[in-house]
């Protein structure tokens, strides 16, 4: 039993909300985004071939630098990968068949079909036996720049993101869903085009900043394979990209507000594991011979999180470390030793949140069967992603509405499942809010899905659009004894691009554009928000103004039960575009009793029968309202509390009643019958018996049937298998029942016959020759009178493996029997014509 969750979605429009509908022609800041991407890679291409830079550069097996772009120095920049039991972890396996959320997740509803996306390092291994789907030939990974060589690192994100579990440790988040692949050479115009088709998509790479180990350099010290990849005409200690908003980071954005519900999940690199040579050691500047030993920053604490993971409206993850007890609650939680902390320059929070990232077990691109485990905020970012996307696909199978499912309400806004990610985190002490290393906490799928099938309306989901000047406001009453937390989040306009200069190291100017605030109003005042001072990034959150982020939270520890709140969202100064939209997870709420329930007659596993359909029925209420789902989506039209059912599929029905209050049956799995058509063996309906022999009568062995064995109409006591042996005359079928579907086999007449001598040969008109034999049974029967006989080889058991049917020609016959396929052993052959019949005993060698 479920009941109802309260949506609520605002009327306004902005520029954002235009793009969920589909258009004729490209929108404008679409077309100039993906042809500027495209112009400056097309010149990066030039000027590598002018210049002789490499396209790409083997530092290790682990790492692989690749040409990306061009400086405003004219220098080339360099992308690598963010490279270092994840479901358990951050509890996606809650979602998956039998889990305790009571839901059954895997990626495969058509809903979100085609909406999964991965950018990386080259091409997936799409044959590999995790990834390579149920049909020969199609693989579940679709890989998009053809170009591009078979990469391990992409392949051991694809398959922590859709690995189907042929071998169990291995299987990815969304073990059932189709993953789409791009190279992430010119990512921006890729995923600016393929925006409006994806939900969710991981990018785990990015600049190369800051201290970088390259073991591929010649010599056997390691402290001389060091380099310092920072611009040191913009700063002389440490590399200015760590925290800076970039042109790309904007541009990220721009693609994001355009593309309200598709969302970015980015890895928060691992810096904090490069922290560079010991004092006083040379090293080298970038990947030249020019050494220096000028003192340059460590990248071991705060402030190590570099290029397009630092845009507002991505979420960005790092990769966490936990133990927990035997219930699995945590009881340590703290970020890997190389997984980036934040804050960003203008001193927002990043990461967002962790996902798991050490130790993941999952596919490579060696073969079809290679498997290894890696450690990176690469793998954490995967971990959360593919999460994020089984979300997706729960909230759009409760949002289905009868025949009209559209964008807007079958899928969460971005902004509501960044903010939902974050109201829902693990943190093992929650009150006292965020930081600049873990961000929100460690995600948790299993609390997710309870606020989205919120089974007693603790919880409420709203997404609504914020009027220029205006002030949203709504009433709360908590639960008391609990927490009340709520969460604003959105979706911020693309913001100025920080320029790159020495006065702009580390500036604080915020990039936020549209600065809204949330606020709780009780008797005693307002309750503000959480927020953090980059100043002092060691120190713990504090109640304030936010004016950082773009996402804040209240916490409530203790409120009093019954106690009213005003939620308030209003904004500072002037807004871009008409209205921002907005949206806002609460948990804490007074609990609403719902009485209702729902059941499906007949319930659980269930068959078609042939020939008539199959009558599902829900209770018959006065006032009541039904939906009917098939496979988790609404059947559009379907009214009433009976439905006839003629094709396969899993049934639930939605009640909701008068007042409101909704419940959603168990599933009732319906197959179609495969009982319509029963064949036995052997297929010869008259069989003749010798005297004490036996014939086994076979029907097909399929599950979930019950068979009943009939002799001349009359029931056989015990004869309750797919196989039957008979040792006695009679007519015999068996009756199959496969759930609530009955069907008979045809018929099968046994009857016996009393062996006569078979040696020596009693009757000399037939001859039989060689005995014993071995490939061609010879045959001689004189008759003159005879028409036709019939031959039937024998064997022990009273079976009848060959029969043949013969004619005499003038009172004679002489055929010739292939016996080659008979297994070696005695066997009879018997012959009839009209009344005579004859047997003769031979061996088959």
């Amino acid at each position: 039993m479920f009941c109802a969750l309260l949506w609520l979605f605002g009327s306004m429009t902005s520029p954002a909300d235009a793009q969920t509908s589909q258009q004729e022609t490209i929108p404008a800041w679409e077309t100039e985004l993906i042809q500027r991407h495209t112009n400056q890679q097309d010149s990066t291409r030039r000027l590598a071939k002018q210049y002789g830079w490499p396209v790409r550069k083997n530092y290790s097996n682990q790492r692989t630098l690749q040409l990306q772009g061009v400086d405003t120095f004219g220098q080339p920049v360099y992308y690598s990968l963010h490279n270092s039991e994840a479901a358990q972890g951050t509890r996606t396996q809650s979602l998956y068949k039998g889990g305790s959320s009571g839901v059954a997740l895997s990626g495969n509803s058509a809903a979100v079909a085609g909406r999964l996306g991965l950018w990386d390092g080259g091409q997936v291994l799409t044959t590999h036996q995790e990834i390579s789907g149920s049909t020969p030939g199609i693989s579940r990974v679709v890989n998009k720049d053809l170009s591009a060589t078979i990469s391990d690192h992409a392949t051991h994100l694809a398959g922590t993101l859709v690995a189907g579990g042929v071998r169990a440790e291995a299987k990815g988040m969304d073990y059932e869903a189709v993953l789409s692949v791009w190279d992430y050479t010119n990512d921006i115009a890729e995923l600016t085009a393929a925006a409006s088709t994806l939900l969710v998509s991981n990018h785990a790479y990015g600049p190369v900043v800051g201290w970088v180990y390259n073991p591929s350099r010649p010599g056997t010290d390691p402290a001389l394979k060091w380099e310092w990849w920072g611009n040191t005409t913009i700063s002389s200690t440490e590399d200015y990209l760590f925290g800076f908003y970039t042109n790309n980071a904007r541009d990220l954005d721009r693609v994001a507000y355009n593309s309200p519900f598709y969302l970015m999940v980015r890895s928060a690199d691992n810096k904090r594991s490069e922290t560079g040579p010991p004092p006083n050691t040379p090293y080298f500047l970038k990947d030249t011979n020019q050494q220096s030993t000028v003192a340059r920053r460590r990248n071991d604490a705060y402030d190590v999180i570099p290029g397009e993971a630092t845009a507002k409206n991505v979420l960005t993850v790092g990769a966490a470390e936990i133990t927990v007890n035997d219930q699995q609650h945590l009881t340590s939680l703290e970020t890997a030793p190389y997984s980036g902390w934040g804050p960003t320059d203008d001193g927002r929070i990043k990461p967002d949140l962790l996902g798991m990232g050490t130790n993941i077990f999952s596919t490579l691109g060696s073969d079809n069967a290679a498997y290894g485990s890696n450690s990176g905020t690469s793998m954490a970012s995967a971990n959360v992603a593919g999460s994020l996307f089984l979300w997706q696909e729960l909230y759009a199978q409760k949002r289905a509405k009868t025949g009209t499912i559209s964008a807007v309400n079958q899928f969460m806004r971005a902004a509501t499942l960044r903010a939902l990610a974050i109201h829902t985190a693990d943190r093992l002490y929650p009150a006292i809010g965020p930081d600049y290393r873990q961000g929100w906490g460690l995600l948790n799928s299993e609390a997710a899905a309870r606020v989205i099938l919120n089974p007693d309306q603790a919880h409420l989901i709203l997404e609504q659009t914020l009027a220029s000047a205006g002030t949203f406001t709504y009433q709360l009453v908590a639960q008391g004894n609990e927490p009340l937390v709520v969460t604003l989040c959105w979706t911020d306009p693309e913001g100025t691009a920080t320029p790159v200069a020495a006065t702009s190291v580390n500036s604080r100017t915020p990039k936020l554009v549209n600065d809204l605030d949330l606020r709780m109003i009780d008797s005693q005042g307002s309750i503000l928000p959480f927020v953090l001072d980059p100043s002092r990034p060691d120190q713990p959150a504090t109640r304030g103004d936010n004016r950082f982020d773009n996402v804040e939270q209240v916490f409530i520890e203790r409120p009093v039960p019954g106690q009213a709140y005003t939620l308030r969202v209003t904004h500072k100064a002037r807004m871009t575009y008409a209205g921002q939209p907005f949206s806002l997870i609460v948990s804490g709420l007074r609990r609403s009793i719902c009485q209702l329930s729902s059941t499906i007659t007949p319930a659980g596993d269930t068959r078609i029968c042939a020939g008539k359909p199959l009558i599902l029925q829900a209770e018959n209420g006065p006032g009541m309202q039904y939906e009917w789902l098939r496979n988790g989506a609404v059947i559009p039209g379907i009214n009433r509390y009976t439905y006839s059912v003629t094709q396969a599929g899993r049934y639930a029905v939605r009640l909701t009643d008068a007042n409101g209050c909704t419940a959603l049956s168990n599933e009732t799995t319906v197959g179609i019958t495969q009982v319509d058509s029963i064949t036995l063996q052997p297929e010869k309906t008259n069989l003749v018996l010798l005297q004490g022999a036996v014939v086994t009568l076979k029907a097909p062995d399929i599950a979930d049937q019950r068979y009943q064995w009939y002799r001349d109409n009359a029931p056989i006591i015990n004869a309750n298998q797919n196989r039957f042996s008979v040792s006695q005359p009679g007519v015999y079928k068996v009756q199959v029942t496969q759930y609530n579907c009955v069907s008979w086999s045809s018929e099968r007449a046994i009857r016996m016959s009393v062996l006569t001598a078979t040696t020596p040969d009693p009757y000399p008109l037939l001859t039989l020759f060689p005995n014993p034999v071995e490939h061609v049974l010879s045959i001689r029967y004189l008759n003159a009178t005879t028409k036709r006989v019939l031959i039937d080889i024998i064997d022990i058991r009273g079976a009848s493996p060959q029969s043949f049917t013969l004619k005499p020609v003038n009172g004679q016959l002489n055929a010739e029997l292939p016996v080659s396929d008979l297994p070696p052993g005695p066997y009879f052959f018997q012959m009839t014509d009209g009344e005579i019949v004859e047997r003769r005993r031979f061996v088959k060698k």
